[in-house]
């Protein structure tokens, strides 16, 4: 089964410290001021986590532990990470959760599991047993391969400025054999 601690060990490498581009919309809060990003976690992602609007100050000082938990509660939690039996398919798969959005990166698995494996899942963007079970039978690499390939597919179709940042972050999402 797949592990939060390995996910979190790629996930810690891609997502760095706090920035604030103008053209990230992560870094714009529900009041719509730009007050940036910290550990890969967006503001309106921090601003449900505090339970208020976030300023900058609030963003630069968000500490590590926090990002942690939120990446465990409402992206490992909620894809249900602890399900998957291979450790690649389930670091690919939720980390597009964390950089797409779960109903995102879900409906890509989905459609993928329908068109290239046979499925007759549910486009609903939840990960739930039916889209966990087909996700472990299928072949692990074959999946983890067309997953990425889609990946590249999305980035290419937003384009824009972080292009070439999103690909160099799927380099850290090699598929390793072993579970």
């Amino acid at each position: 089964m797949a592990s939060f601690n390995e996910f979190l060990k790629i996930l810690q490498n891609v997502e760095g410290g706090y920035q604030n581009h103008y053209k990230d919309s992560g870094n714009y809060n529900s009041l719509n001021q730009l007050v940036g990003t910290n550990w890969g976690i967006s503001a309106k992602t921090y601003e449900r986590w505090i339970k208020r609007v976030p300023s900058e100050v609030d963003m630069r000082a968000m500490p590590k532990a926090t990002a942690v938990q939120i990446y465990r509660l409402w992206y490992w939690n909620v894809m249900k990470g602890d399900a998957f039996v291979n450790q690649s398919v389930a670091d690919i798969i939720i980390d597009h959760g964390v950089n797409a959005g779960i109903g995102t990166a879900t409906k890509e698995v989905q459609r993928i599991l329908n068109t290239k494996f046979g499925f007759s899942l549910s486009v609903d963007g939840t990960i739930g047993n039916h889209t966990i079970n087909a996700i472990n039978k299928v072949n692990q690499e074959q999946l983890h391969e067309l997953y990425l390939m889609e990946r590249i597919n999305h980035y290419r179709s937003i384009g824009g400025v972080f292009f070439d940042g999103w690909l160099t972050r799927l380099k850290s999402f090699v598929f390793k054999k072993k579970v």
